[in-house]
């Protein structure tokens, strides 16, 4: 009987042992597709569940003076900050699919890589629906 009880507890110490010891999951890369913007002029479109391409002159000039390039996520329709990128304004326009970390409490997003899907330009210069007006 006390071996049976000297192995229980070697068992539960090891497994304590080994667990305490293993690595943190590591962030995960994710896959998605969207558009680059300026946090200023998406912000309210964001908000209200509009997650559209914006128009890329306006948006660089925006970024240029300063304020946040930001990726539109089809996926989560949400806005992420852009972080490591700083080739935003040479995709603004385009229909995107990147690979990043996205860190959910800053609301940011590492891209890793960028691949241009199409080209969609100005939101404003596309006709709109006949069953809008």
């Amino acid at each position: 009987m006390p071996m049976r009880r000297s192995t229980c507890y070697m068992a539960v110490w090891l497994a304590g042992v080994l667990f305490a010891t293993s690595a943190p999951a590591g962030p995960a890369t994710v896959k998605l597709t969207g558009w680059f913007a300026c946090e200023k002029c998406t912000a309210a479109r964001v908000a209200k569940g509009d997650i559209t391409p914006s128009n890329p002159v306006c948006a660089k000039q925006c970024i240029d003076k300063g304020d946040e390039a930001v990726f539109l996520s089809e996926q989560g329709k949400e806005s992420l900050k852009v972080r490591k990128y700083a080739s935003a304004t040479e995709d603004l326009g385009y229909h995107v699919e990147v690979t990043g970390v996205i860190d959910a409490a800053t609301k940011t997003i590492a891209i890793e890589s960028v691949k241009r899907l199409s080209y969609e330009g100005a939101s404003c210069a596309r006709p709109r629906s006949q069953n809008k007006k």
